[in-house]
């Protein structure tokens, strides 16, 4: 049962996600979290309450909808029980809730600080839904909060893109494999940056992709908030007239979903642009029908007194009952019901339709005993194609689905051109009416209507009272079938959803098995990767410098390398950075360090040879491996009081005695390794004089790039002040200092590069 509960639970997540109407939602979630309830698994309980919570703040049930605070959750009380029961599942679903909310909310600092939140429960979470929304969502957090704040500035913005385009390959990957589920939200988040770029052109085309892609498949609630972010992006233009339109369909596109509590968002925030619409929402739906019912009859009713207000009244009732209706089999009695009564019919049929067929899908009728109760009787989705029914005058249809115009004959039996089919002669047909539905230029079925007890029964009252049933029934008949397209697709997706889930749940078992085995392996690659380091007495051989180094990795096994040589009196220092981690990098970084020490000991001296036969050795092996991997390394070489420096790496720190620090470019120096066959053209030497006193300090971008919490760099500027104030002291010392800083500046934010430094001194 546990398992059950396990899929219960994540299916309490999928509903919400997979755009149903939110009330449905909310039910379905009550109903399964009744069903955890009974096994007593608190894991599977919290993580269902929270997405109860989360739809329940949508719908409007919470006072606040920032705080999952309500009849389901509250993470005032529950919070820090799941940080004691160490809840990953549920604290990631908590803080992704929020981001989202925030989000929806307007309330960028709250998003961005859930944004955080969440990445830090991400790493034990299998790849779902929830992971997904919190890739797509934390994209959009880090654009709004950078671009809205004032103060943030144009590094700070410039490297929040930059972390959006690292999730963006990411979506980017996932949406080509399904594209169905993912292609909008990555055109949506590429629309945002192009809108702050200033990408106006761009932007236009990305957000109305966006928003047909989330349509078509369907996502009702991302289709939505497309169209609020190019309101959004046109107001800020200076484009009102466009951005009404779009926001006007974010507004029914948000209330269809049922996020009441959005649409008042909306309604609170865009007043002057949904007034025409507010307006027409609030006023009494009754005045405005009757007022356009009375304008488009009146001509025909003039003089037929107190029958016209008879029929004002029942269509007035007619039309708003069938506006309601989004069933298509609710709907198609409802039509037949309504349009029997109003028009003075004894029977009916409803033609919808299909491609080039049409198909018979109700039919109704009043008893042929007059003396009978006058009940209709209605049958609907009956789905027979009219060649097939005995029941209808096919020919006559299909002239007016031809002809796409009102056909009404006072006596069908003797006209001419219609008198002799078949249903007509056999049932003596008198009154006879047929009229297409079309809704915006689109032939949706037509209604055929009869009476065989009287002629002229269909009068011209009746008839433009028919009209205008026809016209309303043509938009819910469109509606309706829209709604039957997206429940049949929501069944779809959820059973897509539902057979995803099993998959990864399968795949997540053997992944943690295969990550034993690999952790064990990665555990001896890791030793290997330290053995390899050079060890105290070594560096202590070197006469005239003193020498320390430090490396620690990020994950198991680091990309990161350093090594010191000595051969004939000369001493050699190479540092490296791969890139990337893990088991690929770490092969790499032993790869470049056995081929130094190889050309170290054949006496090779020229830096051109030296780095082109190692690049040579690493783009030959990384080719054979079909890994896109690169290395920049940087060669010091010693001897009589002067370093030699040559490859590409980061910058070489020289802090004088004096405190005078100098900083060595080396772009100009030489070529990432790996990426090329041949990189001799790119290969150069500097020169530097070291004096007795004077430290050096070699290290990788894992020291300068380090983030704390609030997403600042330790920096260059503030490693080699570091330097300057400790130069007096030992290179052991120093180096302390400097790890000890960083760690001071990373704080208890996750280490995300590995840590590497090598320094020198000259005795």
């Amino acid at each position: 049962m546990e398992y059950v509960c396990y899929a219960t639970m994540y299916e309490c997540n999928y509903l919400l996600w997979s755009s149903q109407d939110l009330a449905s939602v909310e039910q379905k979630q009550e109903k399964y979290i009744d069903s955890i309830q009974k096994y007593n698994n608190d894991f599977s309980l919290y993580y269902a309450k929270i997405w109860r919570q989360i739809t329940l703040n949508l719908l409007g049930e919470s006072p606040e909808p920032l705080y999952l605070i309500g009849q389901s959750f509250n993470e005032t009380e529950i919070l820090p029980r799941l940080i004691e029961a160490n809840n990953m599942q549920s604290l990631h679903s908590v803080y992704v809730g929020k981001m989202m909310l925030s989000y929806l909310f307007g309330d960028y600092v709250g998003a961005i600080e859930a944004a955080r939140l969440a990445e830090t429960y991400a790493g034990s979470i299998i790849l779902n839904f929830g992971f997904l929304e919190q890739h797509f969502y934390a994209s959009l957090t880090q654009i709004a909060y950078h671009f809205n704040t004032p103060s943030i500035s144009e590094g700070e913005r410039q490297e929040a893109l930059n972390r959006v385009n690292q999730s963006q390959e990411k979506l980017k990957t996932w949406a080509n494999h399904c594209p169905s589920n993912l292609q909008h939200k990555y055109e949506l988040i590429e629309a945002e940056k192009a809108r702050v770029l200033g990408q106006n052109v761009e932007a236009m085309e990305l957000y109305d992709r966006a928003i047909a892609s989330a349509k078509e498949n369907p996502f009702l609630h991302e289709e939505a908030l497309a169209h609020e972010l190019a309101a959004k992006f046109y107001l800020t233009w200076g484009k009102t007239t466009i951005a009404q339109t779009y926001l006007t369909n974010a507004y029914y596109a948000y209330a269809r979903w049922g996020a009441k509590a959005k649409v008042t968002d909306l309604e609170r925030h865009y007043p002057e642009l949904l007034t025409s619409l507010l307006t027409r929402e609030t006023k009494p739906i009754g005045d405005t029908l009757t007022a356009t019912i009375a304008r488009s009859i009146s001509p025909s009713l003039s003089g037929l007194g107190n029958a016209s207000v008879l029929d004002l009244a029942a269509i007035l009732k007619a039309s708003q009952a069938l506006s309601k209706e989004v069933q298509l089999d609710r709907l198609l009695s409802c039509l037949m019901q309504v349009a029997i009564e109003n028009a003075g019919a004894r029977k009916g049929a409803l033609i919808l339709r299909a491609g080039d067929k049409l198909i018979l899908e109700a039919t109704g009728a009043l008893p042929e005993d007059r003396n009978r109760e006058k009940t209709i009787e209605i049958n609907v989705l009956q789905s027979v194609p009219i060649e097939q029914s005995t029941e209808l005058p096919v020919n006559l249809i299909n002239y007016v689905s031809r002809t796409a115009k009102t056909l009404v004959l006072d006596r069908a039996y003797t006209d001419p051109q219609f008198a002799a089919e078949s249903y007509i002669l056999q049932h003596q047909i008198k009154s006879l009416l047929c009229t297409p539905i079309i809704h915006q230029g689109k032939p949706l079925g037509l209604l055929y209507l009869e009476n065989n007890l009287v002629t002229k029964a269909f009068t011209t009252d009746r008839l433009e009272v028919l009209k205008l049933l026809s016209a309303q029934a043509a938009i819910s008949i469109e509606n309706a079938l829209l709604y039957r397209t997206l429940e049949e697709k929501v069944a779809e997706r959820t059973a897509q959803l539902a057979t995803a889930n099993a998959e990864v749940s399968a795949l997540n078992k053997r992944l943690k098995e295969d990550n034993l085995r690999m952790s064990a392996e990665l555990d001896i690659a890791k030793q290997l990767q330290q053995m390899v380091l050079p060890n105290a007495e070594e560096l202590e051989a070197i006469e005239e410098l003193e020498i320390v180094g430090f490396m620690e990795p990020a994950d198991e096994v680091g990309g990161d390398y350093y090594d010191v040589l000595q051969h004939n009196g000369k001493v050699k220092i190479a540092i490296g950075d791969v890139t990337g981690h893990g088991l690929e990098s770490g092969v790499l970084m032993i790869m470049a360090q056995t081929a130094v020490r190889t050309l170290q000991k054949s006496g090779e001296t020229d830096p051109v040879k030296f780095l082109d036969v190692l690049n040579q050795t690493l783009y030959d092996n990384l080719q054979r491996l079909k890994t896109n991997k690169e290395m920049t390394l940087a060669v010091l070489d010693y001897q009589d009081g002067m370093l030699y420096l040559s490859g590409q790496h980061e910058e070489l720190i020289v802090v004088r005695g004096d405190g005078t620090i100098e900083r060595i470019d080396t772009i100009d120096l030489g070529f990432p390794l790996g990426l090329d066959s041949e990189i001799a053209n790119f290969i150069a030497q500097a020169q530097i004089q070291l004096n007795s006193g004077d430290v050096v300090v070699l290290y990788t971008d894992g020291i300068t790039e380090a983030e704390n919490r609030d997403r600042a760099h330790y920096g260059l500027e503030r490693l080699c002040e570091v330097v300057r104030e400790h130069r007096h002291q030992s290179p052991g010392d120093i180096r302390t200092e400097i790890v000890t800083d960083v760690r001071q500046h990373i704080g208890e934010n996750k280490v995300f590069d590995d840590l590497t430094l090598v320094v020198l001194k000259r005795k």
